[in-house]
């Protein structure tokens, strides 16, 4: 019927077992999934305290689970460019901060608009 040389169906053999291998990971990762989802490291906070938008360094805001460096760095330049952030759904105006972004950065943040100036006298 079909002869193949040993070296063919060497190559056969091996490219049988790479798919069933792959078949075989794929099902166990469908039944119990890798140890960071869960867990859920990447959705932890790294703090308890909240960041201030209005205060946050742009090291601090890289803290902020959903926030990347271009996304801290564009938070940075709208406070500069704009002045103090009112309210947290301000950061929706910022370009290409998404929904989800939004969702998943809001409870790690605050705004604190009142401002207490040091050494006046009121």
């Amino acid at each position: 019927m079909f002869l193949f040389t040993p070296h063919e169906r060497r190559a056969i053999l091996f490219i049988a077992a790479v798919f069933f291998s792959g078949l075989c990971l794929d099902i166990v990762f469908k039944i119990r999934p890798p140890l960071y989802q869960r867990l859920n490291i990447l959705d932890e906070p790294l703090s308890e305290a909240k960041i201030d938008i209005n205060r946050a360094t742009y090291e601090q805001l890289l803290t902020v689970p959903g926030l990347g460096a271009s996304t801290a760095a564009r938070i940075i330049y709208s406070r500069q460019e704009k002045g103090r952030f009112n309210s947290l759904d301000e950061l929706r105006k910022i370009k290409r901060f998404s929904s989800r972004m939004f969702d998943r950065a809001s409870p790690h943040l605050t705004v604190n608009a009142v401002e207490v100036l040091s050494g006046s006298s009121l």
